[in-house]
């Protein structure tokens, strides 16, 4: 509810909350929810100018996802990260590697 308001640091909280509430073996234990947290509070780090936080997130969820169709949001939002960074060049690389992951030329 707190995203729909536009308030990303509330709704940051509410989800490291939730993140902080899981157990040990998360991500084999409830990996749906696992996922849904962590992208939703990259996705808030992100609208929060909050790079440490996302950068963190991103790596948790690279490195623990079992699909790469459940990476793209967060590669998304490291893209963005990239670009709002004015590292467009690094940007637009990681774009152009996440379209041929996919298959897309």
């Amino acid at each position: 509810k707190a995203m729909e308001m536009s308030d990303y640091e509330t709704a940051y909280s509410y989800f490291d909350s939730g993140i902080s509430f899981l157990r040990k073996k998360h991500w084999q234990q409830h990996y749906a929810l696992s996922l849904e947290l962590y992208s939703l509070a990259a996705k808030c780090a992100l609208t929060n100018g909050d790079h440490t936080s996302l950068k963190f997130l991103i790596a948790e969820v690279v490195a623990k996802a079992h699909f790469f169709d459940d990476k793209l949001d967060v590669l998304y939002f490291e893209t963005c990260a990239l670009a709002y960074s004015s590292r467009l060049a690094e940007s637009i690389e990681k774009g152009l590697d996440i379209l041929s992951k996919l298959g897309i030329e």
